[in-house]
């Protein structure tokens, strides 16, 4: 009975130790995660950044997971009043799953939001457009 008891504690620890065992995801470079991208939302521009004319880049380490959900978002740079909209907007990006041996895997990545207020320059026609102001989200 002792025997039993044993081997069935063994497995128990072997399958526990399974189950909190996780595959490293793999770095993919942003340059190619990009072309997985399926479903893009574009950050609202915060009023108030509007208002103190403020452009610029918000840098995020992304972890996405292996049915291509952001999963985790970490800041590397970037603006503090833009941040939360850049946070905000990657959180619901999708992508297709990226596999590694025919099999999905989690990956990380690098993701840039590029934030301009498009003065002195027409937006791109695929934006929105503040009427008012004339600002667009790039």
């Amino acid at each position: 009975m002792s025997g039993k008891l044993t081997a069935i504690a063994g497995c128990w620890l072997a399958f526990t130790y399974l189950l909190q065992a996780q595959v490293t995801p793999i770095y993919v470079p942003p340059s190619v995660q990009q072309e997985r991208l399926i479903h893009n939302v574009r950050p609202v521009y915060p009023e108030l950044a509007k208002q103190a004319r403020i452009q610029g880049k918000v840098r995020l380490a992304a972890l996405i997971d292996e049915n291509g959900i952001v999963e985790r978002l970490r800041l590397i740079s970037g603006h503090p009043l833009l941040v939360k909209a850049a946070f905000d907007a990657v959180k619901q990006w999708r992508y297709r799953p990226a596999t590694y041996d025919g099999v999905p895997v989690a990956v990380f990545t690098i993701i840039d939001v590029n934030f301009s207020l498009g003065i002195g320059e027409p937006p791109p026609s695929d934006l929105p457009v503040n009427n008012s102001k004339g600002y667009s989200v790039i």
